[in-house]
């Protein structure tokens, strides 16, 4: 018999260990708030690449076991095919789909929003063992069908990885939101805003969804660190060879600041619903956490359509333009 999985990993290990190497060790650079000192630290030894990314006790054995058979063993095959810019099927669309929705809510972080949103509500958590879903469940399609571009982190830029590993900038249904999910320090999984059927042509049908690489420019990779450090729960890790000045700066300074929102606990397909549904929700955290959160958040990161850059549109840039675009306004500009 199959001893019982006591150490549940809600970050996988074949994901996390993309931070790190035979050559560091398996080891990380791993950053946390100290609860002791109520504030954010540097932790003094570095986390071996099986021991960040998991809460004992977090699921039941059988949703433990489900998540091995029914989920990781393919999507760890989706994750490499994608890591090495390789096209996925419409069928392994939905696979990922479900992996990145299920990374979604199977963090301790959705888990403590939802078990008081539970409590007041005289629910329990029986939930926990619906988090899977399936292949083809419908709100697969709300990744699948977006264009997907991977973002290719300039030389010496790298992302970072996060106990909140997928930052969304809005509702799973809200065409506007953008879903980041960090691959590796190096490439970074994007399901872009949806461009809306109105601005299709009349009697065109939809295009299908894209799959796209695009390497970004020197310093892009940090406006979107930024947004991801802030929306950590409660700890990250960064590759060792990555862990410079600049991203413990970050780290210290801004870590956990803006949680990320669960808005997997609700739905809105507008900008009015969304922040209706955004503010209870936030409410929530403040009750939950003994925090008073803001309720207008400012985000750096805004819908992503993936189409930008053949615009000459660099949204990730500090200046808001491509490089090329830069050039042909200002010739003499150094780069």
């Amino acid at each position: 018999m199959k001893n019982p999985t006591n150490k549940n990993h809600f970050s996988p290990t074949f994901a996390n260990q993309n931070w790190t190497s035979e050559k560091e060790g398996w080891h990380y650079s791993y950053y946390y708030f100290c609860e002791n000192r109520q504030c954010v630290v540097e932790a003094h030894k570095d986390k071996g690449k099986t021991v960040w990314g998991f809460k004992y006790n977090l699921y039941s054995q059988s949703v433990e076991d489900r998540l091995d058979t029914e989920l990781e063993n393919q999507a760890s095959l989706l994750y490499e095919k994608l890591l090495l810019n390789e096209f996925l099927s419409p069928d392994e669309r939905m696979k990922w789909g479900q992996f990145i929705i299920t990374q979604t809510v199977r963090t301790p972080s959705y888990f403590k929003y939802r078990d008081k949103l539970e409590e007041l509500n005289g629910g329990d958590e029986s939930y926990k063992d619906k988090i899977i879903g399936c292949q083809w469940c419908d709100e697969n399609k709300y990744i699948a069908n977006r264009n997907w571009v991977i973002l290719e982190a300039a030389e010496d830029d790298y992302f970072v990885r996060t106990d909140n590993p997928v930052y969304m900038t809005g509702f799973l249904n809200n065409p506007t939101t953008t879903i980041y999910y960090p691959l590796s320090p190096k490439k970074c999984f994007v399901a872009c805003s949806f461009i809306e059927s109105f601005y299709i042509p009349k009697g065109m049908e939809m295009p299908p969804p894209k799959q796209e690489l695009h390497k970004l420019s020197k310093g892009d990779t940090f406006k979107i660190n930024f947004d991801i450090i802030r929306s950590t729960s409660n700890s990250l890790i960064v590759a060792k060879r990555n862990n410079d000045w600049a991203t413990n700066h970050m780290n210290l300074q801004l870590l956990g600041v803006n949680p990320q929102v669960p808005f997997m606990l609700s739905t809105a397909d507008n900008a009015i619903s969304e922040l209706e549904q955004m503010n209870r929700i936030i409410n929530l955290m403040s009750i939950t956490d003994n925090v008073e959160y803001p309720q207008n958040r400012e985000y750096e990161l805004k819908p992503f359509y993936g189409v930008e850059f053949s615009m000459g549109i660099n949204p990730f840039s500090v200046f808001g333009v491509t490089d090329e675009k830069l050039r042909e306004l200002h010739p003499g500009i150094e780069i």
